[in-house]
């Protein structure tokens, strides 16, 4: 499945479809600045069996549909959604529309491919305080991103089931909340997808050594979660973003990432590229990219049982105990960390590991500079000596804290 069908998919469950189609041209303004959106977007142009605008700000539509034929080696992919309701439209200004609330009832999504059908359906979502953006006949790179964007103070849906390959897995539902500037889209903004259920079939045709079944686990149960900040100034762009893997009788699974000055017409660049077909062009953007900032980079594992299952496994597998395992888990990471030439930061990964091994908690591999570093200056890291570059990108790795 290739990237624009990840990317449609995910529109479609965390925004519970909040793009609309055209097809008169009395089109209600938002309504006309969502067809655009979604059009400059996905190349596509959806249908609907009827729109009514009762004049005072509310606008149901009916059957709305989204039919793309399969296209090279893209996928066909087909959406539709029984009936939309926009519930106290209002103009901001700026060419920005509010929209008090959405409720979306009834959406099937799917997507058909060389290997097979892959379909999700969704019986309700619901959004409030949502923010749209016209980005207008010529936008600039800001107006494309901010259009680009749906921003809404909270999203909402019902029961997600995704079918695939014959296989079913559920959620409960996704939520988002947002609180920002309506104009730029920068803001503070969290994410969840719960109660991810996995059923036994599915975890056979991805795990065919069993070594799921093997520590315990028919099935798998987890969330997904993602918060983060987006900055907006001066034609750049920062972010700083955490997502979290949540497994039931697993662990938690943390990644998270600063970075500042990303030049936003790259954005720009990469739209016109979906657009065209054309692959992106970056070279006159090259010295921008290069002062894009890194703040930070951190990866961290909280376990909640599966370490224990995991070491009696990994031991029999190379004909050991679990405890001489551990016992001798401190002198193997050693010898791996001695070419690193960084005798400080060995010997703090060899007391990090031993301590988590025999009392797993947490494990936390960070990536923290003195100050931010430019992408140039991790260009010119010498690969010769990792000492150094480990030194100067201030990586630390702890346990248990």
């Amino acid at each position: 499945m290739k990237n624009r069908a990840h990317t449609f998919l995910l529109i479609c469950l965390a925004t519970t479809a909040l793009s609309l189609p055209a097809r008169a041209d009395d089109v209600p303004p938002v309504v006309k600045a969502m067809i655009d959106n979604w059009a400059s977007q996905l190349q596509v142009k959806p249908t609907y069996e009827s729109l009514n605008d009762d004049g005072s700000g509310n606008i149901t539509i009916k059957k709305l549909t989204v039919a793309k034929p399969a296209a090279g080696e893209d996928p066909a992919m087909n959406l539709v959604i029984d009936e939309v309701d926009l519930k106290g439209v209002t103009d901001e200004g700026d060419n920005v529309y509010q929209i008090a609330s959405i409720a979306v009832d009834n959406m099937a999504f799917d997507v058909t491919g060389p290997q097979g059908k892959f379909a999700v359906s969704m019986p309700s979502g619901s959004a409030e305080g949502v923010y749209v953006k016209d980005a207008g006949s010529n936008p600039t790179p800001e107006d494309a991103l901010r259009a680009a964007m749906t921003v809404a103070k909270k999203v909402s849906t019902g029961k997600v089931t995704i079918d695939a390959m014959g296989q079913t897995v559920t959620s409960d539902g996704y939520e988002s909340t947002w609180d920002g500037d309506p104009k730029t889209g920068a803001g503070t903004f969290s994410t969840k997808v719960s109660n991810i259920v996995i059923p036994e079939g599915v975890i056979s045709m991805m795990d065919q050594q069993g070594i799921l079944k093997q520590l315990g686990y028919s099935g798998l149960t987890f969330d997904l979660t993602g918060d983060g900040k987006m900055d907006v100034n001066s034609g750049k762009l920062g972010l700083d973003y955490n997502f979290g893997l949540i497994g039931k009788d697993m662990g938690n699974l943390r990644f998270g990432f600063g970075v500042a000055d990303v030049p936003i017409a790259a954005y720009a660049e990469l739209q016109k590229s979906q657009q065209t077909g054309a692959p992106p062009d970056f070279t006159a953007m090259m010295p921008e990219l290069q002062s894009v900032l890194v703040n930070g980079l951190t990866f961290r594992f909280e376990d909640s049982s599966i370490t224990k299952k995991l070491l009696p496994l990994i031991a029999a597998m190379q004909g050991t105990t679990a405890d001489a395992l551990v016992a001798n888990a401190g002198a193997m990471v050693q010898l791996g960390t001695m070419s690193l030439n960084n005798p400080a930061f060995s010997t703090q990964v060899v007391t990090a590991v031993n301590n988590f091994l025999k009392d797993p908690k947490s494990i936390t591999v960070s990536l923290k500079p003195a100050a931010p570093l430019k992408v140039q200056e991790l260009m010119t890291l010498n690969p010769n000596n990792p000492g150094e570059a480990i030194t100067k990108l201030g990586v630390t790795v702890t346990s248990n804290d």
